[in-house]
């Protein structure tokens, strides 16, 4: 169902000081127990100037199904490799041009 496409999954906190962290990519395996993305990890953190640390290179990420919070179907044509973030009232999002912007997370919550 998802195979080919490109989506951002949220992985689940499993304790408050946990950074909230998502993948954007495409997925080249699905199944019940796992989704495998070739993208980019993205973690929000007070750190970094815009909010987020975004993988400097793609990778092949394994996950767990029991880790994924939420995955978000992004336009086939996203350019997944150029990610650009924005701010949205308190929400950290990625532009999604012609469409919803994906939100990845609350500012200040990494």
């Amino acid at each position: 169902m998802l195979k080919d496409k490109i989506v951002r999954v949220r992985l689940r906190k499993f304790f408050n000081e946990q950074k909230p962290t998502s993948y954007v990519g495409k997925c080249v395996v699905f199944t019940n127990d796992w989704i495998v993305i070739e993208g980019f990890g993205i973690m929000l953190t007070r750190a970094s100037k815009n909010g987020a640390q975004i993988d400097a290179r793609p990778s092949q990420t394994a996950i767990p199904s029991s880790n994924i919070e939420s995955i978000r179907v992004l336009p086939d044509d996203f350019a997944y490799g150029r990610l650009q973030l924005s701010t949205e009232g308190q929400q950290l999002v990625i532009v999604v041009p012609n469409a919803q912007p994906c939100v990845i997370g609350e500012i200040g919550e990494g």
